[in-house]
């Protein structure tokens, strides 16, 4: 038995909670984060963050 209070009666998991208990959607934000991460390596945001030897 959980210690939260149950808000509502026990119902089917709404949409979003679907998605996001698929697998592909795990593997959709470890390639979009890859993905962000690339972007952000290539951009010239991070020529500003490189120390000046």
């Amino acid at each position: 038995s959980s210690t939260y209070p149950k808000m509502a009666p026990k119902q089917e998991p709404s949409r979003f909670e679907q998605i996001k208990n698929a697998p592909a959607f795990t593997a959709a934000v470890q390639v979009a984060l890859f993905a962000a991460g690339v972007a952000f390596i290539q951009s010239p945001l991070m020529e500003f963050l490189v120390p000046q030897l």
